[in-house]
């Protein structure tokens, strides 16, 4: 639902942008005044600007409550990863077994990346939640309200699109990160898929990382990871939080028993369909990068226009920045190229699933084949 909104909402902002329909009812406040006589100057509201204005409304709303839950997911788990860390390392008894050993090391691991991972959720999330309330002044622009001093006027349209733009960077640099780690990861589960398929156990545990132990015990038919944390699930009791521990790490090493004996071959050929899943989304995610960094360009050119207002004391960077344009097409550029990257975005997000489904499918008929 949220990237049908955003495309609607773009796609709307660059039909204003381009002044398509110019001549119809979508650009004449009269019609606006037949349902609602707003005051002066709201009373310039354009039709077309109600219905942005929705859409702008509706991101203010979801995009403020999902980075706040963010927030709040990400500092309970905090609390739980600090607890469950704390009577990790308090542990002195000490494991004989090969795979409790293991299974020690791979929980106490798993809670560390999962430290990191909330961390990082946080921060997402406070980015995420001052885009949202960005909003404010967004959907108060659509009324014509900036044009007065009620909530600050352009100053404060400015201050908000900044504050927008510095989470977006925020943004763009842990986009660059996920691509990364996506196309890292097709070619690691690539390499374990072949040496899997090698062999009939995985008896060489010593080595094995988290994320391998994840992609091993995926697939299979028994409850759910044991790593309970990892799943989402913070609502751990605090007296209850060794024994959950303990109880993870028994299953870890149940696991990895099992999988020293046997590992279904299917496990390698998963991998390897999986492998061109995260490919894919490495590449979707470098895709989103360049829609992002052209919206967050396009957005900045309106930015730096409004504090160089002066062209001809404007430095000479500065003129390259804007591409050597007057002020008013920089303006009107950077803002169609931001609306415009932002329609497309959300087209790629919901395409996305037909691409993931074809993939699958690409794979299941291979496996027929053979």
């Amino acid at each position: 639902m949220d990237a049908i909104v955003q495309f609607v909402r773009n796609a709307l902002c660059t039909v204003k942008n381009f002044n398509v329909l110019g001549s119809t009812f979508l650009y004449d406040p009269n019609v606006t005044a037949r349902y609602y006589e707003f005051p002066s100057p709201m009373d310039q509201t354009t039709p077309l600007e109600i219905l942005i204005s929705i859409t702008q409304i509706y991101a203010l709303v979801t995009v403020s409550i999902a980075g706040a839950k963010m927030i709040s997911s990400s500092i309970k788990k905090l609390h739980l990863i600090s607890r469950l860390v704390s009577l990790q390392v308090e542990r002195n008894d000490a494991k004989k077994e090969k795979n409790e050993v293991v299974a020690r090391r791979i929980v106490t691991e798993s809670l560390l990346q999962e430290s990191d991972a909330a961390i990082r959720h946080f921060f997402v999330g406070v980015n995420v939640f001052a885009i949202g309330i960005s909003f404010v002044w967004l959907s108060a622009n659509s009324y014509h309200i900036t044009s007065t001093d009620w909530i600050g006027g352009v100053a404060a349209l400015i201050h908000a699109l900044t504050v927008a733009e510095i989470a977006l960077l925020v943004l763009l640099y842990y986009m660059v990160k996920d691509a990364r780690d996506a196309m890292r990861k097709s070619n690691d589960m690539k390499k374990f898929a072949a040496n899997l398929s090698k062999s009939k156990g995985f008896a060489e545990v010593d080595g094995l990382t988290v994320e391998e132990f994840g992609w091993l015990s995926a697939d299979e038919d028994d409850d759910a990871s044991p790593l309970f944390w990892t799943n989402g699930d913070v609502s751990s009791d605090v007296a209850a939080d060794g024994k959950m521990l303990t109880k993870a790490e028994e299953a870890v090493a149940t696991k990895l028993a099992k999988l020293a004996k046997n590992v279904d071959p299917q496990v390698a050929e998963s991998l390897l369909v999986k492998a061109d899943l995260c490919r894919f989304e490495g590449l979707r995610e470098y895709v989103y990068l360049v829609l992002n960094f052209f919206a967050f360009y396009g957005y900045a050119a309106c930015i730096l226009v409004y504090y160089f207002q002066n062209e001809e004391a404007q430095p000479s960077f500065m003129r390259s920045v804007l591409l050597h344009l007057p002020n008013a097409d920089a303006d009107w550029l950077g803002n169609a190229v931001g609306d415009f990257m932002w329609t497309v975005e959300p087209i790629v997000i919901l395409g996305s699933p037909l691409v993931a489904q074809s993939i699958t499918k690409d794979a299941k008929k291979k496996e027929k084949v053979a």
